[in-house]
């Protein structure tokens, strides 16, 4: 009898051993430390003292992240959106873009490939219509889980791995192009004292939840490299509406902007297509149409300006920080 109850002991305390590790960093921001320079970062001038202020003072820009695709024979319908969700929840905690939560698509990564390219000018246009500035895509490319451990005795230590592999990239919408394509890989591992084969160390659900973990840590991993790359890129907004000489902005006080801010308004440009293949190379840069000076702000995210300088302005015109 005691021996029974021993084992029942055993297995009660490996079924409840992992979920801690799996809720543990819900509400924490831990980033991989940034990698050293590279060395063509060693080697460029340092920065002027405008350069740096700009920097500091630099609007945060609009991002949004399309699920994952799961692109494994591990086809547990979550993962893709578990690995979206938390790239999402890395950048917003980071606090240094805006992840809007009214924003919604109903396409997913895999919706905008045909074979191994992006279909990007579909993309962009999706960008366009979300109003946002920075688009991901993500794929699940690899996923590996293992166990070692006793073979024999009453009383068997088991040790369970798995490895992720993932894949981001990152594209502008104001210029319609890709920036960036970074991969990084995640994993998690599970010892426990297990009485009896075919425990819940088996089981999918013990798989799923490791592999989240795994999952996790990659998205943690890629954080660091998708801030820099998007900070080196310009931000933008559009003209919302136009009301005599009031010039409303879609980014406001969320965005960083403050007032007596001078931006600079261009015209959208034009997307530019290769004309031998048919393919989608970018978008010109707009002609200088003048410059608006923010004087007040409304709503969540909206900024008033006045007319600085130019004119003929519309509606969808793009601004920039002068």
């Amino acid at each position: 009898m005691k021996r029974i109850l021993l084992m029942a002991l055993v297995v009660g305390l490996t079924s409840c051993n992992r979920s801690p590790q799996f809720r543990n960093d819900e509400a924490t921001y831990k980033p991989e430390p940034p990698s050293a320079p590279s060395y063509y970062d060693r080697n460029q001038a340092p920065p002027s003292k405008t350069g740096k202020l700009e920097t500091v003072g630099q609007p945060k820009k609009r991002v949004f992240v399309f699920d994952f695709w799961n692109d494994t024979p591990i086809k547990q319908s979550d993962l893709g959106m578990f690995a979206a969700d938390e790239l999402r929840r890395y950048l917003y905690l980071s606090q240094r873009l805006i992840v809007p939560t009214d924003v919604k698509s109903d396409m997913a990564t895999n919706d905008f490939l045909q074979g191994d390219k992006v279909k990007v000018a579909q993309l962009i246009r999706e960008g366009k219509r979300m109003g946002v500035t920075i688009l991901m895509v993500g794929r699940i490319s690899k996923i590996v889980f293992r166990q070692r451990g006793d073979d024999v005795g009453l009383l068997r230590n088991k040790q369970s791995m798995v490895a992720v592999d993932t894949e981001v990239k990152l594209f502008d919408v104001g210029s319609g192009r890709e920036v960036m394509a970074i991969g990084k890989s995640g994993d998690a591992s599970s010892t426990a004292m297990v009485a009896i084969e075919g425990s819940n160390l088996e089981s999918p659900e013990f798989r799923a939840e490791m592999t989240k973990l795994a999952i996790r840590k990659a998205m943690s991993h890629m954080l660091p490299d998708v801030l820099r790359a998007i900070e080196k890129l310009q931000w933008e907004g559009r003209v919302a509406k136009i009301s005599g000489s009031k010039v409303y902005v879609n980014a406001g006080k969320a965005s960083g902007l403050v007032a007596g801010d001078i931006l600079k308004i261009l015209s959208p440009g034009d997307d530019v297509y290769d004309k031998s293949t048919g393919a989608y190379l970018g978008r010109a840069q707009g002609q200088l149409k003048g410059t608006l000076e923010v004087v007040d702000f409304i709503g969540t995210d909206g900024a008033v300006s006045e007319i600085h300088t130019g004119g003929n302005f519309q509606e969808g015109d793009v601004v920039q920080l002068y």
